[in-house]
């Protein structure tokens, strides 16, 4: 399990827009869940997420391993490479900050 990392951002499930609690080179926790989604579901989403070097934006295909309330934890299955290797450089250089 990848550390995780609190972040400004949004999570876009169809036609809705929940806010970004953290996330992590893994996956993400949302809230502002309604109920919609299921454990194990999988689903697509659009993340926005603003990162040191400005807005990172991404569609991935994702799980949901845990509801809780109104939170969602999903982990990522499905990203496109080239994006994947920009959420990998950013964490590692999270990592050479702490």
């Amino acid at each position: 399990m990848a550390p995780r990392v609190s972040a400004i951002g949004t999570v876009h499930v169809d036609s809705r827009t929940y806010p970004l609690e953290n996330w992590s080179a893994s996956g993400v926790l949302f809230s502002g869940h309604d109920g919609r989604l299921a454990k194990g579901q999988r689903f697509k989403m659009r993340l926005e997420v603003q990162g040191d070097r400005g807005l990172i934006e991404f569609n991935a295909e994702a799980v949901v391993v845990r509801l809780a309330g109104d939170k969602v934890a999903a982990q990522f299955f499905m990203i496109d490479k080239a994006k994947k290797r920009i959420i990998m450089d950013y964490f590692a250089r999270l990592d050479a900050k702490r």
